[in-house]
């Protein structure tokens, strides 16, 4: 997954914000060669009413808003990327049930007592029983 510099510190940046609560966001790109080339971050509130420092849920009125928006700008809704708060970034149990897709990206942002910590990438397998960790390549 390739991101620009101000794509990649604009969902860190969210992440520290929202802390200790999640948040996230989808990613916008093109896929070349299998790898996703991130043009677009698009932050989401998180519209989830309890557990928000360990779960995240969209609008989808928002969703169908970034489907549009990349459909524009002749893009995809590739991934989704969420925090972690006090959590290492690596997909849980809930995640790997909740993902919608095998076919997106999934970065994790950890964001440790209000400061960034890690931000890792993951694909669900298609089995839908593991992930695979995918290289986060940044540009400057």
């Amino acid at each position: 997954m390739i991101f620009r510099q101000d794509l990649y510190h604009l969902l860190i940046g969210q992440s520290k914000t929202s802390y200790p609560e999640e948040t996230g966001g989808l990613l916008l790109g093109n896929v070349v060669n299998d790898q996703l080339d991130v043009k677009k971050v698009i932050p989401l509130s998180n519209i989830r009413k309890d557990s928000r420092h360990n779960r995240i849920e969209i609008n989808p009125l928002d969703y169908a808003k970034a489907e549009k928006l990349a459909i524009s700008l002749e893009l995809g809704v590739w991934g989704f990327y969420h925090s972690h708060p006090d959590a290492d970034a690596v997909p849980s149990d809930y995640d790997r049930d909740h993902f919608p897709f095998t076919e997106w990206w999934y970065p994790i942002v950890s964001i440790r007592k209000g400061e960034f910590a890690d931000l890792r990438c993951w694909q669900l397998d298609p089995s839908r029983e593991s992930f695979s960790e995918i290289t986060i390549k940044v540009l400057s």
